[in-house]
């Protein structure tokens, strides 16, 4: 998604989740995980648009709720500011809108992850995913063992307040280094509310014919078998796979695809094989299937039950008749993971304002 800086967008989210809630149906996310979201909106008042992501079996719960900050745009109250470890988020947003530092240079984005369930009605603890511009790792034409060894220093060592296992600058080190002609790595992610050293890459620009190949290179000990037939029968059916990995001391047994299809749900010709496959695999049930077609589309100004956020009927009084704002309702993508010969999917489903 391309992140639009318009001050105008700023602290709306929370308007933003009273339009969409309606199409959010109970089967993908229960209302108390959006009383959450909600609470996260008003409290760090994000930018612009956010990502929901739902488990799409039977008996899984946890949402995850992402949203991306600009500037130091964690506005923070008192309570949360005395806490270190929002500090040193608050820092790490900083750092990254200081034109002069690294951080900025070689970051676009920072996104915070929210892991919610229905039980605990505090804000948990994010982690932390960098989006790198345009997927290039040395923007300051350093080599790779440098840029591992600022990103460990600099970045995720001060983000966790602790030293990180040389074992996983190692295999951030081999994972970068092993990567296929034309492969990026489009984001990190810093899992800081785990106790154990963890950083996950997501990698586009692999062919099928190459994932195993870089698996093994970078010592993954899953099986080969069934994981090529899945990449395979994925290639036939989606438009791009994103790859992505998590290490560790060890690279993690699960590996995931981020599938895109490049049509909107609502004309499902292009989604139906891929939701075929995951129906009768058990990977999906029919119910979830019916409201994610019900989520995606398009929530009108001139249409809306609910109260039009403040800030986007502002925008459409000063253009006129020459547009009026919308709310975007989209899957953005499915994510498929794959452990020890057995599969899980995930439903990426993105919402943020545009203009018609």
């Amino acid at each position: 998604m391309i992140e639009k800086k318009n001050t105008l967008m700023h602290n709306c989210l929370v308007d933003y989740l009273s339009i969409i809630t309606p199409y959010l149906s109970p089967e993908l996310v229960h209302p108390h995980v959006i009383s959450r979201m909600k609470k996260i909106s008003r409290t760090l008042k994000p930018t612009w648009g956010a990502f929901v992501e739902c488990p799409l079996g039977q008996d899984n719960p946890t949402v995850h709720f992402s949203i991306h900050t600009l500037d130091n745009a964690i506005n923070l109250p008192l309570k949360m500011r005395s806490e270190s470890v929002w500090q040193r988020i608050q820092q790490l947003c900083m750092d990254c809108n200081c034109s002069k530092s690294r951080l900025s240079q070689e970051v676009s984005s920072i996104l915070l992850d929210f892991k919610l369930s229905q039980e605990n009605a505090e804000i948990p603890i994010p982690s932390i995913f960098l989006t790198l511009q345009e997927g290039n790792l040395q923007c300051l034409n350093g080599d790779i063992k440098t840029f591992c060894t600022w990103l460990i220093k600099k970045v995720v060592e001060p983000l966790n307040n602790r030293t990180i296992s040389s074992c996983l600058q190692r295999n951030l080190e081999l994972s970068l280094s092993a990567l296929p002609m034309g492969a990026q790595v489009l984001e990190l992610g810093i899992m800081q509310a785990s106790p154990l050293d963890s950083i996950k890459l997501s990698i586009s620009g692999i062919s099928p014919g190459e994932i195993s190949e870089y698996l093994i290179r970078i010592g993954w000990m899953g099986s080969f078998v069934e994981l090529e037939k899945l990449v395979l029968f994925l290639n036939e059916i989606v438009d791009a796979i994103v790859l992505k990995v998590e290490l560790g001391v060890i690279v993690a047994p699960k590996v995931s695809f981020d599938c895109f299809i490049y049509q909107d749900l609502y004309q499902d010709y292009s989604w139906q094989p891929l939701f075929d496959f995951l129906i009768e695999n058990k990977l999906c049930t029919t119910k979830k299937y019916a409201a994610l077609l019900n989520w995606s589309g398009l929530s009108h100004e001139q249409y809306s039950p609910i109260p039009w956020p403040k800030n986007l009927k502002m925008i459409s009084d000063f253009l006129g008749n020459r547009a009026s704002s919308i709310l975007v309702r989209e899957v953005n993508h499915i994510e498929i993971a794959y452990t020890d010969n057995k599969l899980d999917a995930k439903a990426h489903l993105w919402f943020s304002p545009d203009w018609d």
